[in-house]
């Protein structure tokens, strides 16, 4: 990074005012000034003496002597011009171009012989320096700004993702909630029935819960409730979709599963569900009634009829104690 910091002060110090704008001055007028009564002077001097040395032909020796120093005044000057005014100008400017596009460093500014120029190009030198830090600090800026932008963007889609999980799942059991179920099921139908794959339902109740919740408390059975959302999930596959309808039912959605699988997992639930209750010291111990429908026996293929008929199988279960109850008629290859 560059750091002009001692020519600003150069130019801000009021004690070194006075003496370099007495040089400007000098520099800029008097001295081509001088220079040029110097060379009148030269001329009269010359134009007295002639007419003393040559008697004949002093007036036309005269005249040409004055034009040839008038031309040879010209020439200097234009001379002086140039190298003072037109050559730094030039490079100046040449110079600028190449910084400001970002080809040469502001440092070349002091390896060139600036003339007359001297001031300008110390002030431009200033300026291109200032610019720099400015242009610098608008870029810091504009990164401080796009990284508050991400950061925020950020905790933004987390936020959103988090209320999304809120929506769609139960916060006691990670399960889906209602509102999922009432979503998926008719577009899993749908599905189904288009490419003319099985479709499974499992309605489950957790029998003898109130009186778990009576007697040990509704921590405990939240506990249980907590746990069995846990069996759910590890029990059934990535492409099934376990659901807690509310309080102690739950709802399983098998796409492409056949009622004899499904019945193997309503088996697997119902024993790892007796294996987790029978350290509870109550009356009698909650076990799982399930009940089980299928797309292809309805008569009407519709996500409230194959509601409508699991709830009925899952009473049934209920009322004869066994479970899982499902279609007997329904197909046995997996």
């Amino acid at each position: 990074m560059d750091s002009p910091d001692n020519a600003p002060v150069a130019s801000q110090n009021p004690l070194a005012e006075g003496p370099r704008r007495g040089r400007n001055i000098w520099r800029l007028t008097v001295a081509p000034a001088a220079l040029m009564l110097a060379g009148v002077a030269a001329v009269g001097v010359i134009a007295k003496l002639l007419p003393l040395v040559l008697n004949e032909n002093a007036d036309l020796v005269l005249r040409v002597v004055l034009a040839g120093a008038a031309v040879c005044m010209a020439v200097a000057m234009a001379l002086r011009h140039r190298k003072q005014w037109v050559l730094p100008s030039d490079t100046m400017r040449r110079l600028v171009h190449e910084i400001r596009i970002g080809r040469a460093p502001i440092e070349d500014l002091a390896e060139f012989h600036p003339g007359c120029l001297r001031d300008l190009c110390t002030e431009v030198k200033l300026l291109l320096h200032e610019m720099r830090h400015q242009r610098q600090a608008v870029i810091d800026l504009k990164e401080e700004v796009r990284q508050r932008i991400a950061n925020r963007t950020s905790v933004l889609e987390r936020t959103i993702v988090s209320l999304r999980n809120q929506i769609v799942h139960d916060p006691l059991t990670g399960l889906y909630n209602r509102r999922m179920l009432d979503q998926l099921l008719p577009q899993l139908v749908s599905q189904s029935l288009t490419e003319r794959k099985p479709l499974t339902l499992m309605m489950v109740d957790v029998d003898h819960f109130k009186e778990l919740n009576d007697t040990l408390g509704h921590t405990a059975g939240d506990d249980m409730l907590r746990s069995v959302g846990q069996i759910i999930r590890s029990t059934i596959r990535d492409s099934d979709f376990g659901c807690r309808c509310g309080g102690d039912e739950f709802a399983i959605i098998l796409p492409g599963c056949q009622v004899s699988v499904a019945k193997r997992i309503g088996e697997r639930l119902e024993s790892l569900v007796h294996l987790l209750v029978e350290s509870y010291q109550v009356t009698r111990r909650p076990r799982l009634s399930i009940g089980i429908s299928t797309l292809e026996e309805q008569g009407e293929p519709t996500a409230a009829n194959l509601l409508r008929r699991a709830d009925e199988r899952l009473y049934e279960s209920k009322g004869v104690h066994r479970t899982p109850v499902a279609p007997k008629s329904a197909p046995e290859a997996a």
